[in-house]
């Protein structure tokens, strides 16, 4: 076996511990004397960095664990049991799209028919909405700004109507085919409530053929940036029951999940964290007087 060859298994084995010896003369070479098996622990943490806020996981898999960890035997994989899953990554999708490309001051749109201009088929409201998308496109252009958008179409009792986040700007007086309804968006760097209730409004109609507007959940521009992952393995018998912040961010508390998957049969944690306001962090700088903390002063 060459050098180069060792070395790679070293750099993909984890469970294994290799040992080398330098012998000479000449230049200095490595040998390959022996190695064992070695009973790590080890999980994966996935950290997903979105905006002001960072997501993260952490969860055992068939290739990171130990005989330590012991898989559940209640999988529960029916279709019922996936549907709610695949739903529920579905708004951790669409949460961190939107944190990581809208902030304070983009707009929230509802767009609805008037009665009599209602589209008949799912057809007619795609080619609606890319007509409204160009007319938007144009006004943005003409304000020297980039449309940025994402599209939830919602089909009720009667009529479908459309969600979208769009990026703030001055929206055209005219709408041709119905009525805009603007929410503007806070400052929270969080929109959560919002991703959750978007795609529950996908939900009657993300697979119903006859009602399906996309055929995903959502449509979006494509200057979108994607949220930033990291993977990193980790080498520990365990996780913090309560997880630590690292500083310049606060947990935020009813985010914190762990358990069993229900898919794997893995333990798992999950939780998320939000960036702590330059003002914020100030205010919660405290001081020591007579050996006591003290909030700051103002």
């Amino acid at each position: 076996m060459s050098f180069d060859m060792r070395l790679n298994a070293l750099k993909n084995s984890f469970h294994y511990i290799y040992v080398f010896l330098i012998v000479g003369p000449g230049p200095f070479r490595l040998d390959l004397i022996y190695y064992f098996k070695a009973d790590f622990i080890m999980y994966l943490q996935k950290k997903y960095f979105a905006g002001l806020t960072v997501d993260v996981e952490k969860y055992h898999t068939t290739k990171f664990n130990s005989k330590k960890i012991t898989r559940s035997a209640n999988i529960n994989r029916t279709p019922e049991n996936m549907k709610k899953v695949n739903e529920r990554n579905a708004a951790k999708n669409l949460r961190r799209k939107i944190n990581a490309n809208f902030t304070a001051g983009d707009y929230h749109l509802i767009l609805t028919y008037r009665p009599e201009e209602r589209a008949l088929n799912p057809e007619d409201a795609r080619n609606d909405l890319k007509r409204f998308l160009d007319r938007m496109r144009r006004h943005y252009k003409k304000l020297e700004k980039e449309l940025k958008y994402i599209a939830v179409a919602e089909y009720g009792k009667v009529s479908m109507h459309f969600h979208m986040v769009v990026n703030g700007g001055v929206l055209p007086e005219e709408i041709n085919n119905g009525r805009v309804g603007l929410r503007v968006l806070d400052d929270s760097g969080d929109y959560i409530k919002l991703a959750d209730y978007l795609i529950k409004q996908t939900r009657k109609t993300y697979n119903d053929p006859e009602k399906a507007v996309f055929k995903k959940r959502w449509c979006s521009s494509r200057n979108l940036k994607e949220p930033e992952v990291e993977t990193n393995i980790v080498k520990a018998d365990s996780w913090r029951e309560y997880p630590k912040a690292p500083k310049g961010y606060m947990i935020i508390p009813d985010s914190i999940e762990y358990g069993v998957s229900e898919i794997t049969g893995y333990p798992y944690q999950y939780y998320r964290m939000i960036k702590i306001p330059d003002k914020k962090q100030k205010e919660k700088k405290r001081y020591v007087k007579n050996n006591i903390r003290h909030p700051a002063q103002c």
